[in-house]
């Protein structure tokens, strides 16, 4: 039986649920405009990351630059070529921990390191019966290099997350299905697909939760096409001075992007987001006026066992990284920290704790073997044998799906 629980939930789920935090997902635009042309790599790192966690809570912070190319879809020459504000002498790289970032992706890392996501207004999240207030969103606090290859296809990354990241993670977040997100942000225009993608997974996520009780989503074009970046273009007025217009290709841009991402959703059938949609008036009783909003159906494969096994693994995630806190709390005081020698040069010793595979293993094994009992609401035959905990630990543990009920 010894590994079956992994190789079982392989082959009941074909498609990938990820999750992505609220807070991101509610503030696509101000990421654009807090790191400009970087704001598509800032964007697909957390993305990223939110899909590791969500197959491995141990070991998360390590990547190369083959996965983070596999998953966001961009090459990894692209990747390893050297940031264009630094070729172009804009900016000078940046030397930390005696590496010189100047790659496009190690120089975007190293600005989520020194730069939050500033939001443009302070945004409201409940969290166990407190508001949260956020202004802004703070990615990294720290990274570490492993040089590899020339091309940098063999380079190691590992980084230590933001607690922010980490408890909207498991607190506050929207379901995503990432199946063909590479697929959808490949060529000119990915990262305003990516945002649109991104927006409508929330949108299914919130509508999905309410069961249908609501009337289908309508939203205008305006509103996708700021979404999406679709820009106002500069046209001369009658003195010849630039004022901006309107673009008439606004509609036809967002009609674009949702026939893309449309036609990758319906290419595989093993997603679990579908939608339709229609360019409609938003006014019934008039059939001349415009049809300048844009009405989505959504339609889910989702069954009721799945929505249990999304459940369970909610309850899971949030009390194994609750409950791993604590113990490491409990072992490791902050008076002690100093004495610990593997952890004294940590900004997040926590971290370092979580993803170290052999310190405290037997501790870490017990407490998973429990927290997963216990999520399966006490069935014994889902109990976990220390050989199967070991193994989630050290190769990743779970397909674990986000529950789409909760808001």
């Amino acid at each position: 039986m010894e590994g079956s629980i992994l190789s079982e939930k392989s082959k009941e789920l074909s498609f990938t649920l990820s999750r992505v935090d609220r807070s991101v997902a509610d503030n696509l635009m101000d990421i654009d405009n807090s790191f400009e042309g970087d704001a598509q790599n800032v964007l697909d790192f957390i993305i990223f990351m939110s899909k590791k966690l969500n197959t491995n809570l141990f070991g998360y912070t390590k990547f190369t630059i083959k996965e983070y190319s596999d998953f966001t879809g961009i090459s990894a020459p692209n990747l390893c070529a050297i940031h264009p504000d630094i070729a172009s002498g804009r900016v000078k790289a940046p030397v930390y921990e005696g590496h010189k970032f100047e790659s496009v992706l190690d120089y975007t890392l190293y600005r989520m390191l020194r730069t939050n996501i500033i939001f443009s207004k302070v945004h409201d999240y409940r969290e166990d019966g407190k508001i949260l207030k956020l202004e802004n969103f703070p990615i990294l606090k720290d990274i570490y290099l492993q040089s590899g290859s020339v091309l940098g296809t063999k380079k190691v990354y590992e980084v230590r997350l933001s607690d922010v990241i980490i408890e909207g993670f498991v607190k506050r977040y929207y379901t995503l299905d990432t199946t063909r997100l590479p697929a959808i942000g490949k060529g000119k225009g990915g990262h305003s697909r990516k945002k649109i993608y991104i927006w409508l997974n929330k949108i299914f996520h919130i509508y999905s939760s309410q069961q249908g009780k609501v009337d289908s989503p309508l939203y205008s074009i305006d509103y996708l096409a700021d979404l999406a970046g679709v820009r106002y273009m500069k046209e001369p007025d009658k003195k010849g001075n630039p004022v901006e217009k309107e673009p008439k290709h606004k509609k036809e841009a967002v009609g674009n992007i949702l026939k893309s991402i449309h036609k990758n959703i319906n290419s595989d059938k093993k997603l679990h987001f579908s939608f339709e949609y229609k360019f409609v008036s938003g006014n019934l009783n008039n059939k001349y006026v415009e049809d300048y909003f844009v009405k989505f159906d959504f339609t889910s494969n989702m069954n009721q066992e799945l929505v249990q096994r999304m459940q369970m693994d909610h309850k899971l995630k949030l009390t194994l990284l609750k409950d791993l806190r604590h113990l490491f709390d409990s072992m490791y005081p902050q008076e002690r920290l100093s004495r610990i020698t593997a952890f004294e040069k940590e900004t997040d010793a926590f971290q370092r704790w979580l993803n170290s595979t052999q310190t405290d293993l037997q501790k870490k094994v017990e407490l998973l073997k429990s927290v997963y009992f216990k999520a399966n609401e006490w069935n014994k035959e889902k109990q976990l044998k220390d050989s199967e905990a070991i193994r989630m630990i050290n190769e990743g543990f779970l397909s674990i799906e986000p529950v789409i009920g909760l808001l």
